[in-house]
Parts: structure tokens; C-alpha cells; sequence
């Protein structure tokens, strides 16, 4: 039940069958993997790059992500939620309906991602950059916003929390 890789590179491979309730991944790094809707209770990664890896359905509650980063990468239904992820780079990935309800998140990166209808409430941030990414959509609450870095063309997206109509 516990699975743990260390100092390696795994390219195309198909982990998305893997049965592990914990995994741990210190200074790896995955290209062309398909974890698709595998399902990780814990989850702890140092250093870890994931490249053009399919992860869809992907869930990691409750994970530790730590220097680690998604680099055009299938995120979409991919499930972060109770997370600690710190200094995580998410590099053109789509997140279309990821889910970080109650993540915790410092010094996240989401660079020129899809991030349209994600899930985002409860989540506590510090240095979360959204600049470059498209945030239609996304459900957060006013909370969440704090610790949130967007760009003066993304307060379109997130008016609605205000109740006001902006004409």
C-alpha cells in the first residue's frame, strides 16, 4: 500500500491502475505518464516535475505538494481538495473543474492554465498568481481572494461576488 520513488525519471508510463494509498515522490520526474482518475489517500512529493502527464480524475486529498510542477499537463477533474501545496507551478495545464476546496496554497504559480469552473472555496492563499490563466467561472468566495494575485482584465470574472452589475 505504500509506494515511494526516489531519484528517477519515469517516462510513459501508465500508473492510472496503481493501487497505493500512499505514494511518495522526492525528486522525480514523470513525462508522457498517464495517472488518469487514480486515487492517492497520501500523497507527498519534493521536487517533482510532471511533463505532458495525463492526470484527469486525479485525486490527491490531502497531499503535500512541495516544490514540485505540472507542465502542460491534463489536469481536468483532478482533485486537490485539503491539500498543502507549497511553491507548486502549474504551467499551461488545463484544470477545467479541478477541484482545492480548502487547499492551502503559498506561492502557487498558475501560468497561462485553464482554470475555468475550478473550485476554489475555503482555500487560504499567500502569493497565488492567476494573472496569466483564464478564471471564467471559477467558484471562490470572497475569503479565498485574499492572497490572490489577478490581472486589472480578470475582475470581470470575479464581479459576481459583489452582487453588483458593472454597465
Amino acid at each position: 500500500t505504500n509506494l515511494a520513488f526516489k531519484d528517477c525519471c519515469l517516462k510513459n508510463c501508465n500508473l492510472s491502475h496503481l493501487k497505493a494509498t500512499k505514494l511518495s515522490l522526492i525528486n522525480v520526474r514523470l513525462e508522457n505518464c498517464d495517472l488518469a482518475n487514480l486515487e492517492i489517500e497520501e500523497l507527498y512529493t519534493r521536487h517533482v516535475d510532471f511533463e505532458k502527464c495525463r492526470l484527469t480524475g486525479f485525486v490527491a486529498s490531502d497531499g503535500v505538494l512541495n516544490e514540485t510542477a505540472f507542465k502542460t499537463c491534463q489536469l481536468k477533474l483532478a482533485q486537490f481538495r485539503f491539500s498543502k501545496l507549497k511553491s507548486v507551478i502549474f504551467n499551461n495545464c488545463l484544470l477545467a473543474e479541478a477541484d482545492f476546496y480548502a487547499a492551502e496554497m503559498s506561492r502557487i504559480i498558475f501560468s497561462a492554465c485553464d482554470l475555468t469552473k475550478a473550485e476554489m472555496s475555503k482555500t487560504q492563499n499567500f502569493e497565488t498568481d492567476m494573472r496569466t490563466s483564464n478564471i471564467a467561472g471559477l467558484n471562490v468566495d470572497i475569503d479565498s481572494l485574499k492572497g490572490i494575485i489577478i490581472s486589472p482584465e480578470q475582475i470581470n470574472d470575479l464581479v459576481w461576488l459583489l452582487g453588483v452589475t458593472i454597465k
